[in-house]
């Protein structure tokens, strides 16, 4: 068969179809160079159109190997239809090697090798080791089933389901001994290394969203944050609540954000709390062992219409009641001690006239005696007048 050279501009376009057999070629487009095979019923395997598109055909052969266009280190662009395989770039070794070309699988840049079935690795020394992986960026190795990696020296770890986001904070120390690799801990799971903050905004203009870090200054020459946004909270909000670094929730509760206000009756808050059971229980989810102390949301919704629903108390009504009713209690208690200090006041005075120091004075006993006998000399008195 005859060899064509030809030179491929920037910008073509590669259309990849695993099977030829069942390709439709775009006959109405003219070809600058068509190759087909030789057999009875010839089919095209390349054709390069004169506005640039070219058609790369083959055979899809079980991807048994054998049939490699090149190997070995160098430069180079591989379309290899045994294995519906494409390469494109640099490797210094034995990246592109049939034994390290997965079935149907993508690799290009700098020694990317995608050795798994199915798999995609793009930029620099990057390994898509595993069936359906993906390894995107530097150092980065998906050698999980399933598994992606992206970032900088980011690691699947063998463990399938896995995805993995490594930034640049860790950098090469050029020693191969050392490990700089961020790696997955368990199966199923997604880690992310992001040392200036996990955000996550859902609005364009960036007014809403969730900001996680680690609570520490922001690095880098770049730093736009949202009007929202907190530089001692891990978790920040657009709401207005926060998780501080010390680990304290933090409610919203500007006045500038509330509305519709209504004076409240502290005996009437007691009134309704006691209404509302107040026993010791556990999540159907709990271990076995733990336990909780509270309301039930019904019970709280019913008494006080609080929240949203009657399935779940929020933090600030619990809260909101538990002040009302801890200053109800405490006017009761000013009461009372108004009152008491008003009965000590009227004993105390009471006591000082029954005590008084006096060298004329009988005693207690005495003057009621004597007053006692009087009373009685003028009712007989009265008897005698009138009989």
């Amino acid at each position: 068969m005859p060899t064509f050279h030809a030179r491929l501009r920037a910008g073509t376009l590669l259309a990849l179809l695993p099977l030829a057999a069942t390709a439709q070629i775009n006959t109405s487009s003219p070809a600058l160079l068509e190759v087909k095979t030789t057999d009875a019923s010839p089919v095209t395997q390349m054709r390069l159109q004169t506005s640039g598109g070219l058609y790369l055909g083959g055979e899809y052969d079980g991807g048994n190997g054998g049939n490699i266009p090149a190997e070995g280190s160098g430069t180079r662009l591989i379309w290899y239809p045994g294995k519906a395989a494409f390469r494109a770039g640099y490797i210094n070794g034995t990246q592109w090697d049939d034994a390290n070309i997965g079935r149907y699988s993508v690799a290009g840049g700098y020694n990317a090798r995608a050795s798994g079935d199915y798999g995609t690795a793009f930029g620099k020394d990057v390994t898509a080791a595993q069936i359906n992986s993906v390894a995107l960026g530097e150092y980065c190795t998906a050698s999980g089933a399933a598994s992606v990696a992206l970032g900088y020296y980011a690691h699947t770890n063998t463990r399938q389901g896995t995805f993995v986001f490594a930034d640049r904070s860790v950098l090469d120390d050029g020693n191969f001994v050392t490990d700089e690799s961020f790696k997955a801990d368990v199966v199923n799971s997604t880690s992310w290394r992001v040392t200036n903050g996990f955000r996550i905004y859902t609005s364009s203009n960036r007014n809403t969203g969730v900001i996680i870090q680690s609570g520490t200054p922001i690095t880098g020459t770049t730093n736009v944050t949202p009007s929202w946004y907190r530089a001692d909270a891990v978790i920040n909000t657009h709401t207005g609540a926060f998780l501080s670094t010390d680990g304290v929730w933090t409610n919203l509760s500007d006045r500038h954000k509330k509305h519709r206000f209504e004076a409240i009756s502290g005996e009437d808050v007691l009134r309704r709390l006691r209404q509302v059971p107040m026993t010791r229980w556990s999540y159907k989810t709990d271990k076995q062992g733990v336990r909780h102390l509270g309301p039930m949301a019904q019970d709280f919704y019913r008494a006080f219409q609080l929240g949203p629903d009657s399935i779940s108390i929020g933090t600030v009504d619990a809260d909101g009641v538990a002040l009302a009713a801890a200053q109800a209690l405490d006017a009761r208690t000013r009461a009372l001690q108004a009152e008491n200090q008003q009965l000590r006041a009227r004993l105390d005075a009471l006591e000082k006239v029954t005590n008084v120091p006096s060298s004329a004075a009988l005693p207690l006993n005495t003057t009621l005696l004597v007053l006692g006998a009087g009373l009685l000399g003028a009712l007989l008195l009265r008897r005698r007048r009138i009989a």
